[in-house]
């Protein structure tokens, strides 16, 4: 496994049969919130970067506590876009959401979030903001945490998000897989881990989603997200 800072570089780590890390920022607490501090970041090899976790702070509100976008917070999406890391949207509040889809100048992800038509929780997106994401070019990544799957949830709760958003993205570029395995503690019944993703796959071949689709989804639309923001 190596750190890789580009998409060409991920990709050359597959075809050497080698796994890729990507740093990612859940939040700039670590930095004081300060955009200034990016740039040094960015020189380590971060390319992904939310505004925050689940409490305001100087960016943003958060899905809990609600709350736009701060001046501060503008500046901080500003600059991120600028040096080439990914602006995500996930844990932020519906009025921070939408404040960055009025200044975004690159693809926007939601690393981790699911479809809020599918199981109502703010965490979640609804359709108007998914339409948005897709919009800019960006991708949408499944989260498997039960909580924001359904009631008793199942592989089968977890494929209708899919199917969802495939309903409103019926070409599947802006679907992928956000994981959040070690977020949560609990999973949908059936989902035990990374060990559990060709169970997910083969029962969305099952229910009829295209193979090519299957791979855009597993592999191909965030690393097109990572070719087109990461310098």
């Amino acid at each position: 496994i190596s750190q890789v800072f580009t998409a060409s570089q991920l990709q050359e780590n597959r075809q050497n049969h080698k796994m890729s890390a990507i740093l990612t920022i859940e939040g700039a607490a670590g930095i004081g919130f300060d955009p200034s501090r990016l740039e040094e970041l960015y020189q380590m090899g971060f390319r992904i970067t939310s505004l925050g976790w689940n409490e305001k702070n100087p960016l943003a509100g958060s899905n809990v506590t609600g709350g736009g976008l701060t001046d501060l917070g503008r500046e901080y999406v500003k600059e991120a876009q600028r040096l080439g890391m990914i602006v995500d949207v996930s844990h932020i509040s519906d009025e921070g959401f939408w404040d960055i889809m009025e200044i975004t100048q690159k693809p926007v992800v939601a690393s981790h979030s699911n479809s809020r038509a599918v199981c109502d929780n703010s965490r979640n997106l609804t359709d108007d903001m998914f339409r948005a994401i897709c919009e800019t070019d960006g991708v949408a990544g499944y989260n498997f945490c039960a909580e924001f799957t359904g009631e008793n949830p199942t592989i089968d709760t977890v494929c209708d998000h899919i199917f969802h958003f495939l309903e409103l993205d019926p070409s599947g570029k802006h679907i992928a897989l956000g994981g959040d395995l070690d977020g949560c503690d609990e999973l949908p019944a059936g989902f035990d881990g990374v060990q559990s993703y060709p169970a997910m796959a083969q029962r969305l071949l099952e229910r009829g989603v295209d193979v090519k689709i299957l791979r855009k989804i597993f592999w191909e639309n965030p690393l097109g997200v990572m070719d087109k923001c990461c310098i």
